[in-house]
């Protein structure tokens, strides 16, 4: 059984209940931590590999509980459109961009985000893809390329009508075919099924996947009230709000994930809380979309687990854990606001995110847990104890500061370069692929 030791490391556990312990050890075995403490490590053994961490502080891997991992292809491209309200920008840009994408563009995508997020220290990411003229498959292509990373990931295809009744069945089918195959297997995939929205749902559709899904249960990963045009579509057409239709679908529950939830009201709110479904938000994603910003004090306060994700605006878990503190002290006008509600959110309920969707302890620094954290290479010029331990986190640490990502009990980064793969190579390939997706998506214009 091979093992790796993390020796002369600041351990800290950021999450709400942490700690810090100077001068720490931290020993994995098989893919999950088996020891940790201060003082003398256990005593070597002949297959152990060990890291002398150098006063690095070690911190459990971050994690995104909601990511578009194709939306690398956006980078520098032009729409030839001036998008003006939220339904424009997914007409103008994804819907363009996913239509464009085929198995080349998805394993890239997949590598070129998946090397960003390893190298920001997000050890988890939940993603939710879609590229519907290459849909059977796509999901084993992402997780592929993101098992040849050594990131740990939840994928999911979004199931939608907007390009017709088959293709929405092709969606169904390659959820459920992904999910079959990952579920109970261990490793690092694991399977949830992706819807788009209400406004892109008929009911013809989810009664399909209430009967596809049989008796199997997974969690459901959907935009929720992102723009206006969910909740007006829902009210016109169904005579309900859109946490009420999805709720009497039988898509939430604690296992399932609400994202964005711009527009929910104050009924809606109250069944996501009574239905245990946690809430995702993605606050630089909303702020550039112009969509608004989530309530969510006031989900807090109905008792709804919030979560953060970065919609594919960023690979960066510390840029989306600044912007979301920040983003909620502007839109409350509390300048001392959100603090531990922030910390909670990337902490502790993207851990149980995680953990509800792996099956597996993720984001804690326990023994039993899986052993994916980083070694952040940073100088504290004030005092660190487990009481400013965020503070340290938020106003000290970047991703630039990342040398060392563990996955699984695999070293997968080590000197802020990605282990394994050859990145310009990689890079020079990537071009060509991106330059076919931008022909594709110049021509449905």
């Amino acid at each position: 059984m091979a093992e790796l030791l993390i020796r002369n490391a600041r351990i800290v556990d950021p999450s709400t209940h942490g700690s810090v312990v100077e001068g720490g050890w931290l020993l994995a075995r098989t893919g999950l931590i088996v020891g940790l403490g201060s003082g003398e490590a256990p005593r070597q053994t002949s297959d152990r590999t060990e890291i002398d961490a150098g006063g690095m502080t070690l911190l459990p891997g971050l994690l995104n509980a909601h990511m578009h991992l194709y939306s690398m292809y956006s980078r520098g491209i032009a729409t030839g459109r001036s998008s003006r309200r939220f339904i424009d920008v997914l007409q103008d840009l994804w819907w363009r961009l996913d239509r464009s994408l085929l198995k080349d563009a998805c394993w890239m995508s997949a590598m070129f985000s998946g090397m960003d997020c390893l190298r920001c220290g997000t050890t988890t990411i939940v993603d939710h893809h879609a590229s519907p003229n290459y849909i059977q498959g796509s999901l084993s292509t992402l997780s592929e390329a993101l098992n040849t990373l050594g990131l740990r990931h939840v994928l999911s295809y979004e199931i939608t009508d907007r390009n017709g009744v088959q293709s929405a069945i092709d969606g169904i089918e390659e959820n459920l075919r992904f999910y079959d195959a990952v579920s109970g297997r261990g490793g690092l995939a694991s399977g949830m099924i992706g819807l788009h929205a209400s406004f892109t749902l008929s009911d013809a559709t989810l009664d399909r996947l209430r009967l596809a899904v049989g008796s199997r249960t997974p969690g459901y990963h959907v935009h929720v009230a992102e723009g206006a045009v969910d909740e007006e579509d829902s009210l016109r057409t169904y005579d309900k709000r859109v946490v009420q239709r999805l709720y009497d679908a039988g898509l939430l529950g604690r296992h399932s994930l609400a994202v964005h939830c711009v527009g929910i009201d104050a009924a809606e709110r109250r069944l996501l809380a009574e239905s245990h479904t946690p809430v995702v938000v993605n606050t630089m994603s909303n702020m550039n979309n112009a969509v608004g910003l989530p309530a969510v004090r006031e989900m807090l306060a109905e008792g709804i687990a919030v979560g953060i994700g970065t919609d594919g605006y960023t690979a960066n878990m510390f840029e989306a854990v600044r912007n979301t503190l920040v983003a909620l002290r502007h839109q409350y006008e509390d300048p001392a606001g959100f603090w531990n509600e922030v910390q909670r959110a990337q902490f502790d309920t993207n851990a149980e995110i995680v953990t509800l969707a792996t099956g597996r302890q993720v984001g804690r620094l326990a023994e039993g847990a899986a052993a994916d954290f980083v070694l952040v290479d940073y100088a504290s010029p004030t005092p660190f104890t487990a009481d400013n331990a965020f503070g340290h986190v938020f106003f000290g640490m970047s991703s630039d500061l990342v040398d060392t990502v563990v996955v699984d009990g695999r070293v997968v980064v080590q000197g802020h370069h990605v282990l394994g793969t050859d990145r310009s190579a990689l890079e020079r390939e990537s071009r060509k692929v991106a330059a076919s997706v931008w022909d594709a998506f110049a021509r449905l214009s």
